[in-house]
């Protein structure tokens, strides 16, 4: 028998109520009311309290009795009908009774499944909350809070659920932080948290894979070479960091041409070779950007294998860290169109990409450009047709190109403050009630707002404790000791 917890009173709308009560009630928190049309859910969005209260002809004698009186402020969430989740047509009632939401009318209202991707617990509830594998890839996701919120925290916690699932992930790691998946998670603090939580420390060692095209800067990793059989002109473009005349690229249009006709096969050497028959002497500040490309020893006959990368139950990490920001652009430029191609044609299985940063590499119009953008558009649009699921995680919502959040049907939000960045949260969140908006800036570590399929309506999540151990970490010296502290 569902708790009685309060009574509505005063102007009431099919959206919103405010109900009195003699019982602690907390913000946020899960109520219900009889409708006509079903049980409504809704949510608590303020709490206040007063000394003095005017409800006429409704004030029943529990309330009226107590000296100290609550006024709380719910915003409709809705009742679930044949067609899915409806907000009331008709105004609630004043001096109808409100209940406190118990779990399976919480889970039925909200969509909340029992099995998937377990991230967390939904907030002030012991209400586990999962995310349906088959969506993350099919429809994408992306997550997004200001620097030190949390965002790849959520993404190691997602990560180490889809290992468990043995669904292949390819993660763009500007940083080198998604190394610590091999490593389990020994921080005490996070210890006497996994408990409530119900996880334990565990490492995915077997299944998680350091490539990086530098290897000093990363003598973990394995090398990673992109192909360099048969490079085009629009290939050598995106390459070079240098712009070209009008001359130097007629001068490798020609050379390139003239190489194919002698060649099926050709490499960057026979490009080069090519160039210095040209009789034009532009040839000879266009010669030294092509042997510099090919000393970076990036491009290689004997590329690293897209099959290898993409594997059931495989992690294959692409460390970027200390590599220039061109060069990136244009390794995950290569490496996501290569993957794309070989997907269509189903020689790897669907996998999902993870882009950190992702405002370096699918810059909002206007706020730079990337030549990494174009096959991100692609992916967002088209990828899921295909079994190419896209995460983008970013610090800077409002960098990120709108066309590309929006096809991203869930969303992870923790706490950001920037304006511009909360403006282009709700505008790509369907469904985040005046509550959800304010409570965006004031997020707590640790907090999320999740939305989007198979969620009917966004939902405040408590993320779990990570099995791994979080690669954000920085070292700060105290009394010439090393302390470490987490850095989210």
């Amino acid at each position: 028998m569902q708790e009685r917890i309060g009574i509505i009173y005063g102007d009431t709308t099919s959206t919103a109520f405010t109900f009195a009560s003699h019982k602690e009630i907390k913000r946020m928190e899960y109520i219900t009311v009889p409708h006509e049309e079903g049980n409504v859910l809704a949510q608590v969005r303020e709490v206040k309290k007063i000394s003095k209260l005017s409800i006429e002809n409704v004030l029943i004698e529990e309330i009226k009795e107590e000296k100290e009186k609550i006024s709380a402020t719910a915003d409709v969430i809705g009742y679930l009908s044949g067609r899915g989740l409806r907000i009331p047509r008709t105004p609630f009632k004043p001096g109808e009774s409100v209940y406190k939401a118990d779990e399976h009318l919480i889970r039925k209202v909200l969509g909340l499944r029992e099995e998937g991707a377990y991230i967390g617990l939904l907030r002030d509830t012991d209400i586990k909350v999962y995310l349906d594998v088959d969506t993350l890839i099919q429809k994408h996701m992306c997550i997004l809070a200001k620097s030190g919120s949390g965002k790849s925290y959520v993404m190691g916690v997602i990560s180490e659920e889809l290992l468990k699932k043995k669904v292949p992930i390819v993660i763009i790691d500007p940083h080198g932080e998604y190394a610590s998946l091999i490593h389990p998670n020994l921080e005490k603090n996070e210890l006497d948290l996994m408990k409530r939580f119900g996880v334990k420390p565990k490492g995915y060692g077997n299944a998680v894979v350091q490539y990086s095209p530098d290897c000093n800067a990363n003598p973990d990793a394995l090398p990673l070479h992109l192909d360099e059989i048969n490079l085009d002109l629009k290939d050598l473009l995106d390459i070079i960091p240098s712009k070209l005349t009008g001359v130097q690229k007629g001068i490798l249009y020609q050379a390139i041409k003239e190489t194919k006709e002698g060649k099926r096969v050709y490499l960057l050497d026979d490009i080069i070779q090519q160039i210095k028959k040209a009789k034009s002497s532009a040839k000879w500040n266009l010669i030294p950007l092509l042997e510099e490309l090919k000393d970076m020893n990036l491009f290689s006959p004997d590329a690293t294998p897209i099959e290898s990368l993409v594997k059931e139950g495989k992690c294959s990490l692409i460390n970027l860290r200390g590599v220039s920001p061109h060069i990136q652009e244009v390794v995950v430029s290569h490496l996501l169109t290569k993957i794309f191609e070989a997907r269509k044609e189903n020689a790897i299985p669907p996998l999902l990409v993870v882009v950190e940063e992702a405002h370096r590499y699918c810059p909002e119009r206007g706020q730079g450009t990337a030549v990494s953008a174009e096959i991100l558009r692609t992916l967002a649009s088209e990828g899921r047709k295909f079994g190419v699921g896209l995460a983008i995680v970013s610090q800077r919502p409002a960098r990120v190109e709108k066309n590309v959040i929006s096809q991203c049907n869930t969303q992870i939000i923790l706490k950001t403050t920037n304006p511009h960045d909360v403006k282009a949260i709700v505008s790509s969140v369907e469904g985040l009630t005046t509550g959800a908006v304010d409570e965006i800036q004031r997020l707590p570590i640790g907090m999320a707002i999740v939305s989007g399929l198979p969620i009917h309506a966004p939902i405040f999540v408590e993320i779990r404790v990570r099995e791994t151990r979080h690669g954000g970490r920085g070292e700060a010296i105290v009394d010439k000791k090393p302390k470490f502290f987490r850095l989210r």
